[in-house]
């Protein structure tokens, strides 16, 4: 994920990020009542396995209404990775083989390539630092042993300790909506689609996850594996996409990874770009706020650099407003909104409200979270379009 206002996210087909154990080369667990402890040993000294396939059946609800879909999957612990999705009349293929990676729309026979960032983890290194995260956050509360799709599971439950919500979380992409997972605990109230309970169900075997599930705040995930083969050896092949004949001739665009720099200062941000850095206007916000970062970045398929200024509340919610010298390939849209002299748009999403214009070569963005009151988009972008 990269700049706050979606640049890059919204110009690729989300790639769904699984929220997994996958153990591979544990230690053996006691075959009866394992004591939690024991289970805690086991996932941190967890490696991944070299690679899996698999059949994965997804169900998703927000807000009381459900979706489904499946997804074949190959892995590689050395970045290469295969996924076949098919939801909602949609079948979307996104293949990496360690240097670049395709996503292809087959519905629709669009492809989009894009260069592998080479200082990523894999697809499996991330998910089990991401779960070594949980295990410093939640509290393993049961144990219990069953069987689901044919093998003998340990069925193991966390929970946020007692008497604790939510403050800090990172976001997790499902598809194309936003969830967030707890780091951090404290008195404050939860953020939104807070996840506070996670279930797997672990193969006995091979302790790997053959099910997972998240609930939270109005969302419920859960994640099935079928047909799993741990290690089973995958074909090199399987990791190559060609558009000349996986994708029926279909043109292509490159997508270039965008370069970033941070700076400490508004002054050395400057410094760095031909034009004007906007920042925040004073009095526009009335709740009590730091600046966070300020983040400079270069799109080269775009020929476009921005630079984004993020603020945040004690309760970690943000806004930014951003400055860039070319318009977004793929900008959001929405309502058209009068600022003195020029017309920008206006949307809103479950989680903040965007606002951008234009002022002649200049082109603004204010992403805005729900947790700030109402207007104050409207109050930032009037403040700052007063010289156009």
């Amino acid at each position: 994920m990269f700049d706050s206002d979606g640049d890059f996210a919204t110009a690729l087909p989300a790639v769904a990020l699984v929220l997994v154990f996958v153990l591979g080369g544990c230690l053996a667990l006691p075959s009866d009542d394992p004591a939690p402890s024991d289970l805690e040993r086991e996932i941190t000294a967890a490696d991944p396995p070299a690679d899996i396939t698999a059949t994965v059946d997804v169900r998703r609800t927000v807000d009381g209404e459900t979706s489904q879909y499946t997804e074949a999957v190959w892995l590689r612990a050395d970045g290469a990775s295969r996924i076949e999705t098919t939801a909602g009349g949609t079948e979307t293929v996104i293949v990496d083989d360690g240097d670049r990676r395709w996503h292809y729309d087959a519905t629709h026979d669009w492809a989009t390539r894009l260069e592998t960032d080479p200082a990523a983890m894999s697809y499996l290194e991330g998910v089990y630092a991401q779960q070594a995260r949980y295990l410093e956050r939640y509290e393993i509360t049961a144990v219990e042993e069953t069987s689901l799709d044919g093998r003998d599971t340990y069925h193991v439950t966390f929970d946020l300790p007692a008497n604790e919500t939510i403050e800090r979380s990172i976001n997790v992409l499902i598809d194309d909506t936003e969830y967030v997972v707890p780091l951090a605990t404290s008195e404050r109230a939860p953020v939104e689609r807070a996840a506070d309970h996670v279930e797997v169900w672990y193969d006995r075997e091979t302790m790997f996850p053959i099910k997972h599930a998240v609930e939270g705040d109005g969302v419920t995930l859960e994640r099935t594996y079928r047909n799993l083969s741990i290690d089973p050896g995958i074909d090199d092949d399987r990791f190559t996409f060609d558009p000349a004949t996986d994708g029926n001739g279909t043109a292509v665009r490159d997508v270039v990874m965008p370069s970033i720099d941070s700076y400490d200062s508004l002054e050395a941000a400057n410094r760095s770009v031909p034009f004007a850095v906007a920042d925040l206007p004073a009095d526009a916000v009335t709740e009590t706020i730091e600046r966070d970062e300020i983040i400079r970045y270069e799109f080269p398929d775009e020929n476009r650099t921005q630079v984004s200024v993020r603020y945040r509340l004690p309760n970690d919610e943000s806004l930014s407003v951003s400055t860039s010298d070319g318009p977004r390939r793929l900008a959001i849209g929405g309502d058209a909104v009068t600022l003195g002299t020029v017309t920008g748009t206006i949307a809103e999403t479950d989680e903040a409200t965007e606002l951008q214009w234009a002022c002649g070569d200049r082109y603004y963005s204010v992403l805005v979270s729900h947790a700030f009151k109402d207007g104050t988009a409207l109050r930032i972008g009037k403040a700052l379009s007063t010289d156009c």
